[in-house]
């Protein structure tokens, strides 16, 4: 599951959108107080004094105003640290929000690394955090986001993203404790919930996964992870929860066909068309497959190599949007061959055909059985 999206001030979620880059990068510097040129502070300011650290402070906020940019300044016991951005009056978390906002991650990185040794702020670690997480640091991630939950016990957004670090990583029980916890703070996070149902996923704890997934959907609509997410808890838990996750597979399919998880979703579908296939007889032979089988061997024996590979590939791409093969009635047709065929028929033909194409090919039908028997009543392929 992807980590939380780049947020506001406010922390509401927020998707990036295209903007205009800025022309002039910020400035972020540190100097060692030892190194401060002559002049900067009065020769009465100690370095410690309140008057020595506004003395410094003043000088680098004037020397930035007047090129129209706006400073922030820290002076700690060894060093002075600088951001300077090129917009007088705007607030640095606000320019840095707004590179977030419109997906200029490399730019701020560095501002965000640099406010973060300035500021005590949990907006800030918990953006550094994703930022890092979402530019492939996700190791790198974990430290800023886990402060963040110190900073602000109560950000459930810096939980998630915890969480989702943790299983990138592998630390399944430590992302599980974390999106537990982003959950108990929000239940109506999606992120959070969508997470954790992964993340049982991951160690097979079906049951529990169940529930976080289906109010992931109930709250987003619009996210097809969550979807498939649900699909892939339903068929993992079998049996009569097959049939809703069939249906879970069609509504990505139908819903976000362009998205990379549609073609999971179809994979998933022929799954679970042959686990209720198998299950439909206890595990045992199909009959009317072999029926079939031995059926599209006679038809396929007629034809011309170009011929039968139109039929199998034309199977193939209708199978794309699932077939219904445990349907009896014969609801489909093809151009390249005549008849009214059901969902298991053209399973069994498209299965003989790949095979005529390649006898040690993989077709993924679950129906080596059947095939290997329909050849022996047959005499041969």
């Amino acid at each position: 599951g992807a980590p939380p999206f780049l947020s506001t001030p406010d922390g509401s979620p927020r998707m990036t959108e295209p903007h205009r880059k800025p022309r002039a990068a910020p400035e972020i510097f540190q100097i060692r107080l030892a190194d401060l040129a002559p002049g900067i502070v009065p020769a009465d300011a100690a370095p410690g004094t309140p008057a020595f650290e506004q003395a410094v402070i003043m000088h680098y906020a004037l020397h930035y105003a007047a090129k129209g940019w706006q400073a922030l300044v820290t002076v700690d016991p060894d060093y002075v640290r600088v951001l300077a951005i090129p917009q007088r009056g705007m607030d640095p978390k606000d320019y840095v929000l707004g590179l977030l906002r419109h997906g200029f991650l490399e730019d701020a990185l560095p501002i965000l690394q640099a406010l973060d040794g300035m500021l005590e702020d949990p907006e800030i670690t918990y953006n550094l955090g994703i930022c890092l997480s979402e530019l492939g640091q996700v190791a790198a991630s974990v430290e800023p986001l886990r402060r963040c939950t110190h900073l602000d016990p109560e950000h459930s957004n810096a939980w998630v993203g915890l969480g989702v670090a943790h299983s990138r990583l592998g630390h399944g029980p430590e992302a599980r404790v974390a999106l537990e916890q982003a959950v108990a703070l929000d239940p109506a996070n999606p992120f959070a919930r969508r997470n954790l149902g992964a993340v049982l996923m991951k160690a097979e704890r079906y049951p529990e996964a169940l529930p976080h997934l289906r109010e992931a959907v109930t709250l987003d609509r619009e996210d097809p992870a969550a979807l498939f997410g649900l699909a892939q808890c339903l068929e993992a838990l079998g049996g009569d929860h097959r049939r809703e996750g069939d249906q879970a597979c069609q509504e990505v399919i139908r819903r976000f066909p362009e998205h990379p998880l549609a073609e999971m979703a179809r994979t998933a579908r022929t799954r679970l068309a042959q686990a209720n296939l198998r299950e439909a007889v206890g595990g045992a032979v199909r009959g009317d497959a072999v029926y079939y089988l031995r059926d599209a061997l006679d038809r396929l024996a007629g034809m011309s190599a170009a011929e039968a590979g139109q039929v199998t590939l034309e199977i193939a791409l209708l199978g794309r949007q699932g077939l219904e093969i445990n349907d009896p009635d014969k609801r489909y047709q093809l151009k390249s061959l005549e008849g009214e065929f059901s969902g298991l028929h053209l399973l069994c033909l498209m299965h003989a055909g790949i095979r005529r194409l390649d006898p040690q090919a993989d077709t993924g039908t679950g129906l080596d059985q059947e095939y290997a028997m329909a050849v022996a009543m047959r005499g041969g392929a």
